[in-house]
């Protein structure tokens, strides 16, 4: 097996781990994968506002350990929005084959501490949310922490 396949696996086993001991206890849900994207993804969401997408395939050639790292995209589930310019330094443009124009928000986790990455991923999505309400982006909605 090629290193790429190999770190492919080892993440999505990583991954897989994670959703089932630390985010289906904070009530997130897997989704299809509804945004771009060049390579294999996990998707979950919790509030319909945020989709966390994990890109399982991006730089899992570099080397033999780059299976305990990898990038988490924060999307912002409505495309075609208007972002005002305070918003633009915190997500990036990306477009799929439909046109439609998607936000996102680019991390590099280590996944190999797990129950730390799922805390800090799922603290990420609350800011990003919040920073997205505070600028009247979505309605305001009640969530649990």
């Amino acid at each position: 097996m090629d290193l790429r396949k190999l770190n492919e696996r080892r993440r999505l086993a990583l991954i897989e781990d994670i959703y089932r001991n630390d985010f289906k206890r904070m009530g997130y849900r897997k989704v299809p994968r509804r945004y771009p994207s060049e390579g294999r993804s996990v998707n979950i969401t919790k509030n319909k506002v945020v989709d966390i997408s994990f890109d399982v395939s991006y730089a899992s050639d570099y080397k033999e350990d780059a299976y305990r790292w990898c990038y988490i995209d924060f999307f912002i589930t409505q495309p075609n929005i208007n972002l005002p310019d305070p918003l633009k330094h915190s997500f990036t443009r990306v477009m799929d084959g439909k046109k439609r124009l998607y936000w996102r928000h680019r991390g590099l986790v280590r996944v190999i501490d797990m129950d730390v990455a799922a805390d800090m991923i799922d603290k990420t999505r609350r800011e990003l949310t919040k920073l997205l309400e505070k600028h009247s982006i979505l309605p305001k909605r009640s969530e649990k922490k």
